[in-house]
C-alpha cells in the first residue's frame, strides 16, 4: 500500500480541494451514532465516471482500498464508515445531476448524490406528474444509495426500482448494465434484465463495481389516495392484525408497504413533531416535553400502529376503506386521511381549541400529517427527530447531522415470514434480548410483499457513555446471533457485522468471492463489505 503515492495520483485528477487529509476532515466522516471506530486515511470528492474511474487506476497501481457512499446518511448501520479501516473513502455526493426524466416511461436517470428532496423538487418545478417511492429517512439521504443496500420505501422495495446501470468496476472497466450497454436501445429503463445473464443485482449489497448512474423507477399521480392508520389497544392482538394485514395484501386491496410500529416507535416518532407544535404555539419547553408524551398515550396509541397508503381510482380508493374497515373489525380501530380531511380537521381543531382536548387533537394531527406525506410520496426530514428524542429528549433544527450529537443508534433488521407466529416470535425475541441488557427496544414491522417482511429494531444510548455504548453493541450483537440461529436472517447488516455473515465453507459466499476476483483482481473496492475479501 502507497498512500502517499495514491493521494498525488489522486490529486492530480480531482485537485487539491477534492482530496481531504486535513485530521479534521478525516474525524468528520469517523464521527458515527453507532459509536464505531475506523481509520480513514483520505476522502476524495470525485464529480464524474471519468474521474473516478481514474481514481480507480491509481488505486490499483498504488494498492489502496476505496470505500465508495452516495451521501453517507446510512445511520444506524456505520454512517460513512468503511466495513474496514484503512480504506480511502470515495463520497459521490457531487456526483449529483438529474440526466433525465421520462414522462412517457415513468423513469430518472439519475447519479449517487442525487436525494429523496432534490428529485422530488424537480418533479415539482417542472410540474412532472411522477412520484418517487420515498424512505422514511431524511429528505437529504441518497435515492441510489438506499436502493443498493435494499431500502425498503413506503410503497415497495427500491432494489428491483434500478435499471440501466453505469458502473466502474474494481479493474477500472465501466459497463452498463440490462439493455444500457445497446447504443441504440429503447428499452433500458422499461426492463431492466436486458438479454444474457442479468448483472443489475451483483452491484447490490456487493463490492464489485461502483454504481455512477442508474435510471430509477417512477410512479404516475393517482386520481386518488389516503392514508389508513390501524390502532390496537391491546399485545395480544398484533397476531389477528398482522393476518389481516396479510389478507390485505394478498388480495390486492393495498400493494403500498404496511409499517407497524410498536408503541414505543411511535411514542419517538411523534414525541418530537407533538413537542415541536406546543413549542411553537407558546407552551414552555419543560411542559410541552411532559405533555408530548401524555398526549400520546391519551390518544389512544396503544402497543402497535400500522400506517400505509392506498393510491387509485376514486372508486379503488373507496373500495379500499371499506375493505380495510371489515378485515380489522373487532381487531383495532381505523382512521382514513387524506389532504382535503387534514385541511378541514385543522380548521375545525383550531375554531374549537378552547374545548378541552382540542389543543392535544391539534398537536396529534401535526405530527401524523407530518407521517402521512411518507406515504402520499413526499420526502421529509421530521422522522429523524426520532434518533436524539431517547437520549436527549429535544430536537433540532434541520439540517443537522446525528452523527455529530451525543446519540447513539444501532439498528438490527431481521426477515421474517408474513404469518402471525412468526412475527410474535421475532418481536419476543427482540424484548428477551433487549430486556436483558436494560434496552428499549424501537421495533417497525415493515411488509416487503404479501408473504414476507422485515423487522426494523433500533435500540438507542448516550455515546458519551463508554459503558452503555459497549453494552448496546453487545445487544444488537446478541439479537443478530439470535436471529441467525432461528433463521430469521438480516436483509442488511451495518459495517461492524459484516463478517458475521460470510462463511468460506459456503459455496455461496466462495462463489461471490470468485466472482470479486474476476472483476476487481487486487480487491480494490470495499474489502470485507458482503465478502471473504
Amino acid at each position: 500500500v502507497d498512500w502517499v503515492g495514491a493521494i498525488d495520483a489522486w490529486t492530480g485528477i480531482l485537485g487539491n480541494a477534492y482530496v481531504l487529509t486535513d485530521p479534521t476532515d478525516r474525524a468528520a466522516y469517523e464521527r458515527n451514532v453507532s459509536g464505531l471506530e475506523r481509520a480513514i486515511p483520505v476522502i476524495l470528492r470525485p464529480s464524474s465516471t471519468e474521474e473516478v474511474q481514474a481514481i480507480v487506476k491509481a488505486a490499483n497501481q498504488f494498492h489502496t482500498p476505496l470505500y465508495p457512499i452516495s451521501t453517507g446518511k446510512n445511520w444506524g448501520f456505520g454512517s460513512r464508515l468503511p466495513s474496514r479501516s484503512e480504506c480511502a473513502v470515495l463520497d459521490l455526493g457531487r456526483m449529483n445531476r438529474i440526466i433525465e426524466v421520462n414522462v412517457a416511461g415513468q423513469y430518472a436517470v439519475i447519479e449517487p448524490g442525487v436525494t429523496q428532496q432534490q428529485l422530488y423538487e424537480h418533479l415539482q418545478s417542472h410540474d412532472i406528474p411522477l412520484k418517487l417511492n420515498v424512505t422514511g429517512s431524511a429528505g437529504e439521504t441518497s435515492i441510489i444509495g438506499n436502493s443498493l443496500e435494499r431500502g425498503i420505501g413506503y410503497f415497495s422495495s427500491r432494489a428491483d426500482a434500478l435499471s440501466g446501470m453505469e458502473v466502474v468496476l474494481g479493474n477500472a472497466e465501466v459497463i452498463k448494465t440490462g439493455f444500457a450497454h445497446f447504443a441504440n436501445s429503447r428499452g433500458t429503463y422499461q426492463y431492466h434484465h436486458g438479454v444474457g445473464p442479468s448483472l443489475d443485482g451483483l452491484f447490490s449489497q456487493s463490492n464489485f463495481g461502483i454504481v455512477t448512474a442508474a435510471g430509477v423507477e417512477l410512479m404516475p399521480e393517482p386520481e386518488a389516495q389516503t392514508v389508513f392508520v390501524i390502532r390496537i389497544d391491546k399485545e395480544e392482538k398484533l397476531g389477528p392484525l398482522v393476518d389481516a394485514l396479510s389478507d390485505l395484501l394478498r388480495s390486492g386491496v393495498t400493494d403500498s408497504v404496511i409499517h407497524v410500529g410498536n408503541q414505543p416507535r411511535s411514542r419517538i416518532a411523534l414525541g418530537p413533531l407533538v413537542y415541536d407544535y406546543l413549542v411553537e404555539h407558546g407552551m414552555p419547553e419543560a411542559e410541552a416535553l411532559e405533555a408530548a408524551e401524555r398526549y400520546l398515550e391519551e390518544e389512544g396509541f396503544g402497543p402497535w400502529s400500522a400506517l400505509a397508503g392506498v393510491m387509485g381510482t376514486r372508486q379503488q380508493v373507496r373500495l379500499a376503506k371499506r375493505r380495510v374497515r371489515a378485515a380489522v373489525r373487532g381487531i383495532g380501530s381505523v382512521m382514513f386521511l387524506t389532504e382535503p380531511v387534514i385541511r378541514v380537521g385543522k380548521v375545525v381543531l383550531s375554531a374549537l381549541r378552547f374545548l378541552p382536548g382540542m389543543r392535544r387533537k391539534r398537536a396529534i394531527l401535526a405530527a401524523v400529517e407530518a407521517l402521512h406525506d411518507f406515504s402520499s410520496c413526499v420526502p421529509s426530514s421530521v422522522a429523524i427527530q426520532s434518533v436524539c428524542w431517547p437520549v436527549e429528549k429535544r430536537t433540532y433544527p434541520w439540517p443537522y447531522e446525528p452523527d455529530d450529537t451525543r446519540s447513539g443508534m444501532l439498528y438490527v433488521v431481521p426477515f421474517c415470514p408474513l404469518m402471525a407466529a412468526d412475527v410474535i416470535e421475532m418481536v419476543r425475541h427482540a424484548n428477551e434480548i433487549c430486556a436483558a441488557f436494560g434496552f428499549e427496544p424501537y421495533i417497525t414491522l415493515n411488509t416487503v410483499n404479501p408473504r414476507c417482511l422485515e423487522a426494523v429494531i433500533n435500540i438507542a444510548f448516550d455515546r458519551n457513555d463508554a459503558e452503555r455504548t459497549q453494552q448496546a453493541q453487545q445487544c444488537t450483537d446478541e439479537m443478530l446471533t439470535r436471529y441467525l440461529e432461528v433463521g430469521m436472517i438480516p436483509y442488511r447488516v451495518g459495517v461492524q457485522d459484516m463478517s458475521r455473515l460470510v462463511d468460506e465453507s459456503d459455496p455461496f459466499w466462495r462463489t461471490v468471492r470468485d466472482l470479486k476476483t474476476a472483476v476487481d483482481p487486487n480487491h480494490i473496492i470495499s474489502p470485507g463489505r458482503y465478502n471473504l475479501v
